[in-house]
């Protein structure tokens, strides 16, 4: 190899699953981590050993490295179901079989006809009801042919798969069985195969912070809008740049104890880069961080071009000393993760190199160009004949025969390079348009932060913290990930979105829970459904002065009331919805609520109501039992559980009347309240009120009335 490269060739693969694991048992709800570790993750290693002249780097989540252990010896939820007999399956779990094993790589469905004509039959079932139900015998096969087609090609000679592969006829329940072996024997091996690597010194092992949050949203959310001024924010502030240290800290000692060293390095969730998160990283000892080059284009003023930017490293000063930034090569990372996948392979591997050399001899300076080539290392390659197999053979046998192109790892680039250009400003960004919309700013994901950030807030004033409840904060660090804000929203579809937001809220029920603190009723209420602003609100007029006797004694009792009228899109369950109208208002001592309930849903005995004060502090208060009359209003929290909420009445009669004084709850004149009301039966969830927002105001003073009189 050349003594003089013209190219330095940087390539990380970005290695990541969130954590699919339910919070309360520990058990895969999503098959992804298995069948990526079958299907991409191994032979990845494998490929680059054959090239022992090659470098590369590959970052893992700590997430991933979780549950590629944890699945050592736990099953997910859908490898249980496989492994079952087919005909002792219930109709439901057989039709969930039918609906995942259908999910399968497209080179798969190409490759073997038999396969596809099985996931025909089954999508049929699924569409057609007159169709007829999958056969014990077709049921048995699919699952073969679905373990079969998430199994490398490189694995193919293994016995198991060697034997379904030339089995003339059906494949059955042993054949599956064998598969599910060859699938754990396989996915095993991950870890090792990339420790041995990196003890050799072929690859760098890089890491993301440990649940793969959007550090910058962590620091602050509020920081989304230096990239975005018009993005709408969540309701509630989020700040919390100890999240983000701990986040890093955990995932820096997680990374030592699966590999044996620290990383030098990382890759921040989805390339979002900040000032403040580049000084949380030099502080913890990180020498280097990636991002996009649209992150870079925003960092630089406009300046008369003197070399690509892209093709160096940069330096960034913080507080905490400096650290090393790399910049993706957007076009050339595309292009192995969209475009290759429809070329010929030898076109392909042509293609890239002559990039790479143009590069070479158009930005020759003090040294050869540093071209980072950055991508996920398992979404891209089930759209390759193969998987990706051939296409990166022979790119990796092109790059270890070039004597001008020089693969290195970004800790070789920084060990060979002397000072480095210094970059005077760090746009705060992902490598997504260099802004933070796909996480942040729609309904649905300003609901989650809104949750997270009321969860949050309720246990640290309880006094949980990180040292004395260490599995709770644990808890808040998954729900803090970014794939749940990713699959909420309309940027991305997902026939398991609901899953997803499921386990968000999962993990902070989890948190109370591990912390000794009762869940809150606002935790167990789907997010999904969440609409944009609606013209529903009126404000407060004036005082209010009514009786609270649970019926309309004049028209003017609540006239000068606040409301909030309820559409559908508030029940969980739609049809069988409760409350029409929230009325609202206060005088200058106490707040005072008013329920209008639909024609066709009174209240009932059966049914309760909780107040949830969610700011500026945190309180609970229930009504037992939604029977006529006057009701006793009490505390639902710990040491006052059951006790009368002092000055606190309730009426319920045509209407639900309640009045609470503000000292009460805890508040003072001037403070703004946000509260949600939710019914429950049973002890579980059936209506939020409101159910896309919270009851807003502020606690009148002493010139509220005269304002009010003026305007």
């Amino acid at each position: 190899m050349s003594e003089t490269p013209a190219v330095d060739l940087i390539f990380l693969w970005h290695h990541h699953q969130p954590d699919y694991r339910g919070p309360h048992d520990g058990r895969g709800l999503l098959p992804w981590v298995r069948l990526h570790a079958t299907k991409d993750y191994l032979d990845m290693a494998l490929r680059l050993e054959r090239h022992p002249g090659l470098r590369a780097t590959f970052n893992f989540v700590p997430t991933l490295l979780d549950q590629l252990e944890s699945g050592l010896t736990t099953a997910d939820a859908l490898m249980e179901l496989i492994a079952r007999p087919v005909g002792g399956l219930a109709p439901a779990e057989r039709a969930e079989l039918a609906a995942r094993c259908v999910l399968a790589p497209r080179h798969a469905l190409q490759r073997w006809p038999r396969f596809r004509a099985l996931c025909d039959r089954a999508n049929a079932t699924r569409h057609d009801p007159s169709a007829p139900a999958l056969s014990d015998a077709e049921l048995a096969a699919l699952e073969a042919w679905f373990l079969l087609a998430w199994i490398d090609p490189m694995f193919h000679d293994e016995p198991e798969a060697r034997q379904a592969l030339d089995e003339p006829g059906p494949l059955t329940e042993a054949h599956g069985d064998a598969l599910l072996l060859l699938q754990a024997r396989l996915a095993a091996r991950v870890i090792p195969a990339y420790r041995a690597l990196a003890e050799r010194g072929q690859i760098e092992l890089s890491e993301s912070a440990y649940c793969h949050p959007i550090l910058p949203l962590l620091v602050d959310v509020a920081s989304a809008r230096r990239a975005k001024p018009d993005l709408r924010l969540p309701a509630l502030p989020f700040a919390c740049p100890e999240d983000a240290t701990r986040q890093i800290e955990r995932a820096i000692a997680r990374h030592a104890q699966v590999f044996g060293s620290r990383p030098q390095g990382m890759w921040p969730p989805e390339g979002s880069v900040s000032p403040e998160v580049a000084e949380i990283a030099a502080r913890l000892g990180l020498r280097w961080l990636a991002s996009d080059e649209s992150v870079l284009a925003r960092s630089r003023p406009a300046q008369p071009p003197r070399g690509d930017p892209r093709y160096r490293p940069w330096a960034v000063s913080t507080p905490a000393g400096d650290v090393a930034l790399f910049f993706r090569d957007h076009e050339l990372s595309d292009r192995i993760g969209f475009v290759y996948q429809r070329w010929s392979v030898e076109e392909a591997v042509s293609d890239f190199l002559a990039r790479l050399r143009r590069i070479g001899r158009e930005q020759r300076g003090d040294g050869p160009p540093v071209v980072s080539v950055i991508l996920d290392g398992e979404n891209c390659w089930e759209y390759y004949a193969n998987d990706g197999g051939p296409f990166l053979d022979a790119l990796y046998a092109a790059l270890e025969a070039a004597p001008d192109i020089r693969t290195r790892t970004p800790s070789q680039v920084l060990a060979e390079r002397g000072t480095l250009p210094r970059l005077e400003a760090l746009h705060t960004g992902s490598w997504i348009d260099a802004d933070f919309h796909i996480w942040i700013g729609h309904p649905e994901k300003n609901r989650a932060w809104d949750l997270l950030a009321r969860s949050r807030r309720v246990l640290v004033e309880a006094g949980v913290t990180a040292a004395s409840h260490p599995e709770a904060w644990h808890a808040i660090d998954a729900a803090e990930g970014s794939d749940w804000f990713w699959w909420l929203g309309e940027d991305h579809y997902t026939s398991d979105k609901a899953l997803f937001e499921r386990i968000f809220r999962e993990h902070l029920q989890a948190a109370f829970e591990r912390s000794g603190h009762p869940v809150p009723g606002w935790l167990q209420v789907p997010i999904l459904g969440v609409r944009g602003p609606r013209e529903v609100w009126e404000q407060p007029l004036g005082f209010l002065h009514p009786q609270i006797d649970g019926r309309l004694s004049d028209f003017y009792e609540w006239y000068a009331a606040g409301r909030h009228r309820v559409d559908s899109g508030s029940a969980t369950h739609r049809s069988r919805r409760w409350v029409s109208e929230v009325h609202f208002g206060f005088d200058a001592t106490a707040l005072y609520l008013r329920l209008d309930f639909t024609a066709h849903r009174p209240p009932e005995p059966g049914l309760d109501l909780v107040l949830e004060l969610l700011a500026p502090n945190s309180r609970r208060l229930a009504v037992r039992g939604l029977a006529r009359g006057r009701r006793a209003v009490t505390w639902d929290m710990d040491g006052r559980a059951g006790a009368p909420v002092e000055g606190a009445e309730c009426a319920l009669g045509s209407v639900l009347e309640l009045g609470v004084p503000f000292v009460a709850l805890g508040l003072a004149p001037g403070e703004a309240v946000e509260l949600v009301l939710v019914l429950l039966r049973g002890g579980e969830p059936v209506e939020s009120i409101p159910g896309d927002d919270a009851v807003r105001f502020t606690v009148p003073d002493a010139g509220y009335e005269a304002s009010m009189w003026s305007a």
